[in-house]
């Protein structure tokens, strides 16, 4: 079965990064609990730019984490992998 990816990003202001990086952690520990994974890069030039990624074998394990996550009712695409030939 196919994986699927869906990603967001975010502007954190410097005042908020302790806060946003605490509750990466949370949302990494809650992604394991519900068979997803959970990455986040920031952008190498532009501090406080965020790109979320979210992985899941399956829709219903990857919106499960979304909505426990703070996605609930985002408008995220979800991106189905695909295999090359």
């Amino acid at each position: 079965m196919p994986r699927l990816l869906a990603f967001g990003v975010r502007r954190i202001d410097a005042d908020a990064r302790s806060v946003y990086l605490a509750d990466v952690r949370r949302r990494q520990a809650a992604a394991a609990a519900a068979g997803a994974h959970f990455w986040v890069f920031e952008h190498d030039s532009k501090s406080g730019r965020f790109v979320e990624f979210m992985e899941a074998a399956s829709e219903a394990a990857l919106r499960d984490f979304m909505a426990g996550a703070g996605y609930e009712g985002a408008s995220l695409a979800l991106w189905r992998e695909v295999q090359g030939g």
